[in-house]
C-alpha cells in the first residue's frame, strides 16, 4: 500500500511539473505567422523540397516546410501550420534523391552504399549563397514563391 501511494505520488508530482513547465515554453515562444508558398525548378513543381526560413534578427527557432506534388509548402516553427517568427529570413531549399542497394539485396552481406543525389543545385541548400530571402509580417498574407533555376 506504501508503494502504491508513493507511486501515485510521484505521477501526480512528475504530471505536474511537466505540464506547468510546458505552458512557461509555450508562452517564451515568439509569436509566429501563417507562412506557406510554392516552389518551381525550371518552371516545373519542385516536390519533397525541404524549404528552411532562418531569421536574420538572430532568433534561433527556424521554419521548415515540405513541398508537394504541386510545389507548394507551409511552414512550420513550433507546431504544424504555426509559420514563421516576424521579419527578414535567409532561406535554404534543398531536394534530393536518396540511392540504395538494389530492392532485395541481403543488408547483412552486401557493401551497402547510400548515396544521395542533389536534384536542384546546391548553392539553394546554403543560406549564404542561395540568394533567397523573405520578409514574414504580422499584416500581411506571407505567402512566397521561390523560381529555381539551374546554373548558366
Amino acid at each position: 500500500m506504501r508503494n502504491l501511494l508513493i507511486l501515485l505520488l510521484i505521477t501526480i508530482t512528475s504530471t505536474a511539473c511537466s505540464s506547468s513547465s510546458e505552458d512557461k515554453w509555450t508562452k517564451q515562444r515568439p509569436q509566429t505567422f501563417p507562412a506557406s508558398g510554392t516552389v518551381t525548378f525550371e518552371g516545373q513543381p519542385l516536390e519533397g523540397a525541404t524549404i528552411i526560413f532562418r531569421s536574420n534578427s538572430g532568433q534561433p527557432q527556424a521554419a521548415v516546410g515540405r513541398s508537394d506534388q504541386a510545389g507548394k509548402f507551409q511552414l512550420r516553427t513550433f507546431e504544424d501550420g504555426d509559420g514563421a517568427i516576424a521579419g527578414e529570413h535567409s532561406v535554404s531549399i534543398t531536394c534530393v534523391k536518396t540511392e540504395g542497394p538494389p530492392e532485395g539485396t541481403n543488408l547483412d552481406e552486401a557493401n551497402v552504399i547510400i548515396k544521395e543525389i542533389s536534384l536542384i543545385p546546391k548553392k539553394y541548400g546554403d543560406p549564404k549563397k542561395s540568394g533567397l530571402t523573405a520578409t514574414v509580417g504580422s499584416d500581411q498574407e506571407n505567402q512566397f514563391t521561390f523560381e529555381l533555376e539551374k546554373k548558366k
